[in-house]
């Protein structure tokens, strides 16, 4: 018999765990948790940048901008202009959406302001409220290019009707 070992098997009740909210669920289902969490109770006002995935259960305005999955909880509210790779939106949205790859609308969601993105999948029950543009590629702007080989003086280019007009 040992001085401090005991016979009986340790008698302490298992610690409770609390239960993941959906969005949460969704926006890591096989992933990694997101790099962000604004959760219930919370209120960020102002222009918000991420570089990982975003879950917000509470309350934001202005601007939120992340390269990452956006999640929206069913309890969010988010009055603000939206820029992300991904987003699945549950909660109120109010503000334009521009999401650069896909967008899964949950049928818990609010949505009123202008989307565009290149995927979107829209469950039944889901509120929408504005323009959509869906399948666009974001694509940058092309630039112009200025001609390297000298023009001749018969062609007629921006540059020579500036030159005419002024003479």
């Amino acid at each position: 018999m040992s001085l401090f070992a005991s016979s009986q098997p340790d008698a302490r009740p298992a610690e409770p765990t609390a239960p993941a909210s959906p969005a949460f669920s969704a926006a890591t289902n096989n992933k990694k948790s997101p790099a962000t969490v604004i959760a219930k109770g919370v209120r960020l006002e102002g222009e918000f940048k991420s570089q990982g995935d975003v879950l917000i259960e509470g309350e934001v305005r202005g601007t939120i901008i992340t390269d990452g999955l956006l999640t929206l909880g069913p309890e969010a509210l988010l009055k603000a202009s939206v820029t992300a790779t991904d987003a699945i939106v549950a909660g109120k949205l109010e503000g334009n959406i521009n999401i650069k790859r896909r967008l899964e609308i949950k049928g818990t969601a609010n949505l009123t302001g202008d989307i565009i993105c290149e995927t979107v999948t829209v469950e039944s029950g889901a509120v929408l409220q504005g323009n959509m543009k869906a399948g666009v590629v974001q694509t940058p702007a092309p630039v112009p290019v200025k001609p390297t080989v000298p023009v001749p003086s018969f062609v007629k280019t921006e540059e020579t009707s500036k030159e005419t007009k002024t003479s």
